[in-house]
């Protein structure tokens, strides 16, 4: 019950005899338009014998209504009702004919005349004939029954197929229910397996645990045993790491009077090699790089350099000399206290930093040569040029 159609149910059952009533009564409206056109044409029929006086306009207009009605398949065979009312201006009905005794008796007293006839005739067709038509689809007739059958056909469409739609839905919740309680028996299935291997292995467990517990008492009892063997050979060890200890302070002792007979011969002979030195980068890089001019500030910082920190920058400088277009500056530094003038900073080596500036000459100067650890004094000497 959960898919089926309820509402589209009674939406077609309340539907059907709705349109069926409206459908009958559109359809009547449109009867009586269109038999009204039909016996407005066939009404009067030939006029000749009419003016002649030969017939009554009574019978000729019964004669060809009667006629079109009997022909007419909807009438005779689909049990369509029509009502015909013929009415002259005056109010008199000419059709359908009711017998007048009065006039019956004058046509008696005077006899047939055709000259009466025509004029009375013509008087009638003269003021003019009004129709009026009245239709009935009566309930179990052709059409009706058509009609009806019509709009259950489509109701019982409609409800078809959202009951095929709803059983379908329906179908596939069952499925679906089904397949879950198919998977959950099977989880049940592996639950219960794991369940029983849990048992066994909580059973595994109490019997290591047996076994440890009885294996934890033979040790405390060996521990016991041994607990005097092993003070004894703890005082050793206490007196091993003494000793230890000992020699240790002195190697240390050593080491450090040691370690100040080589500062001492160290300190006698640096400042001569490192004099050495400075001389030997200064003419080298006067030497090979003749537009650069160094200060001794950056040789002194391109000496503290290491091995790697020094190849960068002499590359550094190689470009100065050769092809200063291809220096990447990272910013523009003004020093000097008086005549503020703009050097300009290179990165080198990542951690490196190289200053210089154009001179006079269109020389480069090499200003300071240092890395990022030294930069606030680097630019301290910078300010003060």
């Amino acid at each position: 019950m959960k898919f089926f159609p309820l509402k589209i149910a009674i939406t077609c059952l309340l539907l059907t005899p709705i349109l069926y009533v409206l459908t009958l009564s559109i359809c009547e409206n449109q009867f009586d338009k269109r038999y009204s056109d039909q016996i407005q044409n066939i009404l009067i029929g030939d006029t000749k014998p009419l003016l002649d006086g030969s017939v009554h306009l009574e019978e000729q207009i019964a004669m060809n209504i009667d006629r079109f009605l009997r022909n007419d398949f909807k009438v005779e065979k689909a049990g369509l009702a029509i009502k015909v009312r013929v009415i002259t201006q005056s109010g008199k009905i000419i059709y359908p004919i009711f017998l007048d005794v009065d006039s019956l008796e004058k046509n008696l007293d005077h006899g047939f005349d055709s000259d009466i006839i025509g004029k009375k005739n013509f008087d009638i067709l003269n003021n003019g004939l009004e129709i009026k038509i009245e239709t009935n689809l009566n309930h179990g007739s052709l059409i009706s029954n058509a009609i009806l059958i019509f709009y259950c056909g489509i109701s019982f469409g409609i409800f078809f197929i959202f009951y095929s739609i709803g059983s379908s839905k329906a179908e596939k919740e069952t499925e679906k229910k089904t397949q879950i309680i198919t998977d959950l028996m099977k989880e049940e299935e592996s639950y219960k397996q794991i369940l029983k291997d849990l048992k066994k292995d909580r059973q595994g467990l109490f019997e290591n645990i047996k076994i440890l517990n009885s294996k934890y008492q033979n040790d405390i009892t060996k521990a016991k045993v041994n607990e005097d063997e092993l003070f004894e050979e703890i005082i050793s060890l206490e007196a091993q790491l003494k000793s230890f200890i000992d020699l240790k302070r002195s190697r240390e002792t050593e080491i450090s009077e040691l370690k100040s007979k080589v500062q001492k011969f160290e300190r006698r002979k640096s400042p001569k090699h490192k004099r050495h030195e400075f001389e030997f980068y200064e003419k080298r890089f006067t030497a090979l790089y003749r537009s650069i001019k160094m200060d001794r500030k950056a040789l002194s910082g391109f000496l503290k350099l290491n091995e790697d920190q020094q190849i960068k920058a002499e590359e550094l400088i190689h470009l100065l000399d050769r092809n200063i277009d291809k220096i990447v500056i990272k910013r523009k530094v003004f020093s000097g206290k008086k005549h503020r003038t703009a050097c300009f900073e290179v990165l080198f080596a990542y951690n490196g930093r190289l200053y210089f500036r154009k001179n006079k000459n269109n020389k480069t100067d090499v200003l300071v040569i240092g890395t990022k650890n030294t930069q606030s004094k680097d630019m301290e000497f910078l300010h003060h040029l």
